[in-house]
C-alpha cells in the first residue's frame, strides 16, 4: 500500500459506533415523504408540469433533495429499482429492523453490483 497506512482496529471501532448511533431524523416520515412527493412530481411531470413549475411547487423537496429531483426528472429516465430500494431501508430504519449503517452497506454494494462491476 504506497504510503496509506490502515488501522483496523480504528476502522472495526468506527463501524461499531455507526453501527449503534441514532439517525438524526425520522426515518419513517422520511421515506413516506420521499416516496409521496416523487410520485406527485412524476405525474405532473409525465402530464406536462416543467421542471421550473415543478420546483416552485415543490421547493422543501427541490432544495433538501436537489439531486434526487434532477434525477427522477431526467429524459431518460432513472434507475427506479435502486430508490426504490433505498425508500424501503429508510422503512426498515424506520421500524427498528435495520440501522443506518447496514442500510448504508447495503446501499454501497447495490450500486457497486449495478454500476461499477458491470463496467470492469
Amino acid at each position: 500500500m504506497s504510503g496509506l497506512q490502515v488501522n483496523r482496529a480504528s476502522i472495526s471501532t468506527l463501524s461499531a459506533e455507526a453501527e449503534i448511533k441514532p439517525t438524526a431524523f425520522n426515518a419513517t416520515e422520511r421515506s413516506a415523504y420521499i416516496r409521496k412527493t416523487v410520485k406527485q412530481i412524476l405525474d405532473m411531470y409525465k402530464n406536462g408540469t416543467s421542471e421550473e413549475t415543478l420546483k416552485e411547487i415543490f421547493p422543501d423537496f427541490y432544495e433538501s433533495y436537489p439531486g434526487l429531483f434532477a434525477m427522477i426528472l431526467k429524459p431518460e429516465g432513472f434507475d427506479e429499482k435502486s430508490l426504490s430500494i433505498m425508500i424501503n431501508l429508510l422503512d426498515k430504519m424506520g421500524s427498528g429492523v435495520t440501522s443506518q449503517h447496514k442500510a448504508s452497506v447495503v446501499v454501497g454494494q447495490h450500486l457497486l453490483n449495478s454500476y461499477v462491476t458491470p463496467n470492469l
